[in-house]
């Protein structure tokens, strides 16, 4: 008797591919996709806040304004610092290519040390993250040109419309206010909400300021 009938001895047959595999490859390579994306970003964000640290060090030293590579928009303008955490350069004006290297000021509202509300704005998947598992009355750090340094505490978080611009108004005391994209971790591409974290100034013991 044969242990091998000859329908079993055929050459190899090359496997076919069901549909469902298919479907499991297309989901594989498109994860592997996303997931490179999203190295790439969190690199990208974090080479670019190294190279703006550099120029923001500089400015310290004189008060002038460095740009962090010649083809940059902005300079940087101050270092933010949200709940102990690491440290960011923050850029002036809101645009697009600003904030795909670190958050930014909005020119339209009110700078620095100057009463009012100051807006800072920043993607929810690099350098504004971390506002996601914010705890209540954390503290955020500004410093800004000549060695000045102002503390806020976080006094409300809340989901809005990007439609609701009252966030954005003179709340009467001087407050730095932080929008980001939401939710947090979802592939929404153009979502209509935002993230907003509101903190009132405080004075530093000892500074007066």
């Amino acid at each position: 008797m044969k242990l091998l009938s000859g329908r079993c001895s055929r050459k190899n047959k090359k496997p076919r591919l069901t549909v469902f595999h298919k479907l499991l490859l297309i989901m594989v390579l498109a994860a592997l996709l996303l997931f490179a994306k999203g190295a790439y970003m969190q690199g990208k964000a974090y080479l670019a806040q190294q190279l703006l640290t550099f120029a923001w060090a500089r400015h310290q030293q004189d008060g002038e304004l460095y740009k962090a590579w010649p083809w940059a928009d902005s300079a940087p303008l101050a270092q933010l610092t949200i709940n102990d955490q690491e440290p960011l350069i923050v850029l002036s004006g809101a645009t697009g290519s600003n904030l795909a290297f670190a958050p930014a000021w909005m020119v339209s509202s009110a700078p620095f040390n100057q009463g009012g509300n100051t807006v800072l704005v920043g993607h929810n998947d690099t350098h504004f993250k971390q506002l996601e598992d914010l705890p209540a009355a954390s503290y955020i750090t500004v410093k800004s040109y000549p060695q000045l340094q102002m503390s806020y505490q976080v006094i409300a978080a809340k989901v809005v419309n990007e439609k609701d611009l009252s966030v954005l108004e003179d709340s009467g005391f001087e407050t730095i206010t932080l929008i980001t994209c939401y939710p947090f971790d979802a592939d929404i591409i153009n979502s209509d909400l935002r993230f907003v974290v509101i903190a009132k100034r405080v004075l530093q013991k000892g500074t007066g300021v």
